[in-house]
Order: structure tokens, then C-alpha cells, then sequence
């Protein structure tokens, strides 16, 4: 197996198209569970369901800090793998049965029971959910760094796993709702969804761990310190330090956006939930197939991925003010305009941020000689769902205090004007401030393409 991210050779640096394909197509599935996690589930718990808002939000919030204590050690658990299939592609196939499981599970919900029985259903079907969605994503973001030493190559092979994201976003919040209309709205048509969805994940997942096969992979060091020495050294790193920061500011904003998205085309807007193919049509499809390939990747080999993003994320912060000033009532075709300069800029938040993961792993294996990737995998998931977890929170909280009224099965219902507000404020401010934030962040970063050349040639010239 190869060892070494440094001294590398053109042909050994290039991905097939066949294998960045196979590794992307995980994301899909990723991005299906994902994304119906932060976009429908409170919609679904709380409009569907009848959970109280505050009660949704609690559950996700448990459930989420259960599975941030569970990054780092999968993670660990990754990088010490022996297999006969290497260290991380078992772990795929495993998360994909737990996750599909749970994902049908959660669509389930009995609307009937009682609150206490109710409550206690939704938060097994999360704890499980989040345990599968660990075991698959971990090891998956832990690939990248193996796959290619190429600077430029791994922002290729993550260009798959944005596109995927997108596809898979799309067909969440584009066509979920407007299916679960399909077969009847209420908690049969949502069911309906919830197997069809966690069904496409799992195929998605397990087609990730046969297209990997002959993805290049790297053998496990044995470390030179025991664990907590290994989580200090790990967490002095820099370089990741920034990337998390960032992460953390523009996921949390994803996130709030995300999940506010429906209840401002309902509650403001006035439309119908299947309003929400028209915006994941242009946001979450059309868009992003044509910007990451033909501006994005570009771009970011011109200018730099750091400058690259940093155009991304002050672009957002204008997008995302933009909800502000939305009037009632307003046309579908505008609403399909805002969705494609947000997801412009999006894709490229989420493309070059998602680049920078795989730079700062080789940055730690040339500075330290450690073969962890899995271990920044994990620190870098777990900064994810940290924002995941806090954004329905959030949101339900800000909702919630407002006084959003919860429903069963979409009651149509008039909202208070502050609950109104509390929708504006969740999708257009917060979001903007934290991308304003993070832009700010970026204009510090030093791990470029200049610097990963000029380390390589240093542990080059030091080996004997």
C-alpha cells in the first residue's frame, strides 16, 4: 500500500474518474439523510408529527451531543483498522445499514401516541440514526488525503462529493415534500418518504464501498504517544483550528437557512410545501452541476482555495440578507432566481471548504510523520454536526419564544407577526453574520500550495 502523501509522482497523484465516481456517490447518501435531517425532520416533527417545537428541538439537540462524543473515537477506531478491505471502506457498508434503518424509523412516528411515548420514540430513532451516520462518514472524509497528494486533485475528487451533496439536496427538499403530498401529506405520505429516501441512501452507501475498491489507501503508524497526546498534539494544529472555525460559522448558517427555508415558503410566502421542488430545482441541481466544474474548480487553481472561498463567503453574505426584504406573496419565478445565486455562492463554500480538509491532514502527516487522518476526519465531522445540532435548535428556540404555534399534519394556521420575524431573523441575519465572520477568518489562512510544495521538499531532503 502506499504510505507516503509526500514525494509524489504525476501518475500516482492523478484519481481516475471511475474512483472519485465511486467515493462521491457515498456523499449522495450522505447528503439524503443529512439534509432531511437539518431541512424537513423539525418541519416534519413538529407541522406532521404534533411534537411541540421547543419538545423537537430538545430531542435533536440530545441526540446530537450524544453523536459529538462520537466522532473522535470513530475516528481513532478508523485509523487502527486492519482489514483485508483497509482501514475505512468497512466502516461504509456498516453505517449504511444503520442509518438506512433508522432513517425509515424516524418517518414513522406515531402522530397519535402520547407526548411522553412519542418523545421517547423520535429520540431512539435519532440516537441511532446519528450512530450510523458516524460509522459512514467519518472513515468517508478520512479518503480524500489517502486517494491523492495532489493539491489540485483533491479538490477535484471533493468536487464529486459537493455535486453529490447537491443532487441528494435537491432531491430532499425539491421533491420530498411534493412526494409526501403525492401520497397523501399527514404522517402516511411523509412514511412513504421516509422509505423511499432511506432505501436510495442505502443503495447510494453500499455502492460507495464496492466503487472504492481500488481506491489508493495508507497503512496505519504506529503513534509515537498515547491517545490524549495524540488529541493535544492534534488540537494544536493551526491550520485545522481556522478550517474548524470556519466550518462551524458557515455550517451553522447552512443549517438555519436550511431549516427555515420551509417554514418561510409556507408561513411567509403563502405557498404550498411543493413550492420547494421549484427552489431545489435551481438551488440544489441546476446550479451546482454547472458552477463547481465550470467556475469553481477553475477558480480556485487560478486564484488559490482559500481566496477562492473567501469570495464564496462574502458573496453569501449578501444572498442571504436578501430574505430580509422578501414581501408576502411573493412570485415562485423570484424565489427560483434567489435560490440560484445562493447555491452560486454556496457550491462554493462547500466545495473549497471541504478541499481545505485533505490539505491540512497532509499538513499534519509532514509535520508529524502520523498517519491520523481518520482522527481529523472525525474532529471535522463532529465540528458538522456540532452546527447541525445547534441550528434546529436554534431555530425552535427563536420560533418557539416568537410563538410559532405547532400543527398536525400542515393544519393551515396564521402565525403570529413575531413568529413571522422569528422566520426572517433565522434564515437572513444569523446566516449573514456568521458568513461575515467566517470571510473574516480566511483572510488569516497560510496552508496554501506555495507552502504544502515547500514542506514536502523538506521531509523529502530529511529522509535518509
Amino acid at each position: 500500500m502506499q504510505t507516503m502523501l509526500g514525494q509524489p509522482t504525476p501518475e500516482k497523484d492523478a484519481v481516475p474518474l471511475s474512483l472519485r465516481a465511486g467515493w462521491g456517490i457515498g456523499a449522495l447518501g450522505v447528503a439524503l439523510l443529512f439534509n432531511t435531517y437539518s431541512t424537513i425532520i423539525l418541519f416534519y416533527l413538529t407541522r406532521v408529527a404534533g411534537v411541540a417545537v421547543i419538545t423537537a428541538g430538545a430531542l435533536m439537540l440530545i441526540a446530537k451531543a450524544y453523536d459529538g462524543v462520537t466522532d473522535l473515537p470513530m475516528g481513532i477506531i478508523s485509523d487502527r483498522t486492519r482489514s483485508r478491505f483497509g482501514r475505512r471502506r468497512p466502516w461504509l457498508l456498516v453505517g449504511a445499514f444503520v442509518c438506512g434503518g433508522a432513517f425509515v424509523m424516524l418517518f414513522s412516528t406515531p402522530a397519535e401516541w402520547a407526548d411522553f411515548e412519542k418523545a421517547a420514540y423520535v429520540l431512539g430513532g435519532l440516537l441511532i440514526f446519528n450512530t450510523g451516520y458516524t460509522l459512514f462518514n467519518v472513515p468517508h472524509l478520512a479518503m480524500p488525503a489517502e486517494m491523492s497528494s495532489s493539491y489540485d486533485e483533491r479538490t477535484a475528487i471533493m468536487s464529486f462529493r459537493a455535486v453529490a451533496i447537491m443532487i441528494g439536496t435537491f432531491i430532499v427538499i425539491g421533491i420530498g415534500p411534493a412526494l409526501a403530498a403525492q401520497f397523501g401529506g399527514g404522517n402516511e405520505g411523509y412514511g412513504l418518504v421516509g422509505w423511499l429516501f432511506g432505501s436510495l441512501a442505502l443503495v447510494a452507501m453500499i455502492a460507495c464501498f464496492f466503487g472504492t475498491a481500488g481506491a489508493r489507501a495508507t497503512e496505519h503508524v504506529r503513534p509515537r504517544y498515547g491517545f490524549m497526546e495524540q488529541v493535544r498534539t492534534a488540537a494544536s494544529n493551526v491550520h485545522f483550528l481556522k478550517l474548524a472555525a470556519f466550518k462551524l460559522l458557515t455550517l451553522l448558517s447552512t443549517g438555519m437557512a436550511a431549516g427555515s427555508v420551509l417554514f418561510f415558503i409556507v408561513d411567509i410566502l403563502g405557498h404550498s410545501q411543493d413550492v420547494m421542488l421549484w427552489y431545489a430545482l435551481g438551488g440544489n441541481l441546476i446550479m451546482p452541476l454547472l458552477a463547481a466544474p465550470l467556475f469553481w474548480v477553475p477558480f480556485s487553481r487560478k486564484v488559490g482555495k482559500h481566496r477562492a472561498l473567501m469570495f464564496a463567503t462574502f458573496g453569501f453574505v449578501a444572498g442571504a440578507l436578501w430574505w430580509w426584504f422578501v414581501p408576502p406573496g411573493e412570485p415562485v419565478w423570484l424565489l427560483f432566481v434567489r435560490a440560484l445565486v445562493l447555491s452560486f455562492f454556496g457550491m462554493g463554500k462547500l466545495l473549497l471548504g471541504m478541499s481545505l480538509l485533505p490539505d491540512v491532514q497532509e499538513y499534519d502527516y509532514l509535520a508529524t510523520g502520523l498517519r491520523r487522518e481518520g482522527v481529523f476526519a472525525g474532529a471535522y465531522n463532529m465540528v458538522e454536526k456540532t452546527a447541525f445540532m445547534a441550528a434546529p435548535m436554534l431555530i425552535s428556540v427563536i420560533l418557539g419564544l416568537l410563538g410559532y404555534q405547532e400543527t398536525v399534519d400542515t393544519e393551515a394556521i396564521q402565525q403570529d407577526p413575531g413568529a413571522l420575524t422569528g422566520i426572517r431573523i433565522t434564515i437572513a441575519i444569523i446566516p449573514a453574520v456568521c458568513n461575515l465572520i467566517a470571510g473574516l477568518i480566511l483572510m488569516r489562512w497560510t496552508l496554501t500550495r506555495e507552502y504544502l510544495e515547500e514542506l514536502r521538499a523538506q521531509r523529502k531532503s530529511a529522509s535518509p
